[in-house]
């Protein structure tokens, strides 16, 4: 028997298994992998979706703010005109109490905003946070150690922190 020889039913069952391999693989192999892309897929988008209406949230959060410091500078202006108007001692009294009530509302309204900004900013970095660490466990699960996990995620962070302020 020679090995080199042409064998016509060796070349059709030969054919018939690899067709029959491919139907296996693309109904218990290929369909699973696309329909967990699929899934990790849409999981990253919706992930980003909502980092981004936080994102949105705390710009709306510091433009109200923002509206309302100026505002509040508006009737600082306004208690300081009227002040002015007035003649003698009373209208140096009444200069000196708008003054004081418009150092007390702008410094208010700087520490709410702050706050403000402060709080939507941690949320951002959480939200980031839990996005990151989804994505680098399914992504490096077994590849990084412990400490190079960690030092991943505080590298990402830093660059929030630095893209946050």
């Amino acid at each position: 028997m020679d090995l080199l020889a042409i064998s016509p039913g060796l070349i059709f069952w030969t054919a018939v298994t690899f067709v029959i391999l491919l139907l296996l693989l693309k109904k218990f192999v290929w369909a699973p992998i696309l329909d967990a892309v699929d899934r990790r897929e849409q999981s990253l988008k919706m992930m980003f979706d909502n980092a981004e209406q936080s994102r949105k949230e705390a710009q709306e959060t510091l433009e109200r703010y923002e509206k309302q410091l100026a505002k509040a500078r508006e009737d600082v202006n306004k208690i300081i005109e009227e002040g002015k108007s007035k003649a003698g001692k009373s209208a140096d009294e009444i200069l000196a109490k708008a003054r004081a009530e418009t150092g007390d509302m702008l410094e208010k309204a700087k520490v709410e905003i702050g706050r403000e900004r402060d709080t939507a900013a941690a949320e951002i970095r959480e939200q980031v946070v839990k996005i990151s660490l989804k994505a680098a466990e399914r992504l490096i699960q077994k590849t990084l150690e412990e400490r190079d996990h960690r030092q991943f995620i505080e590298q990402a962070i830093s660059e929030i922190d630095t893209k946050v302020q």
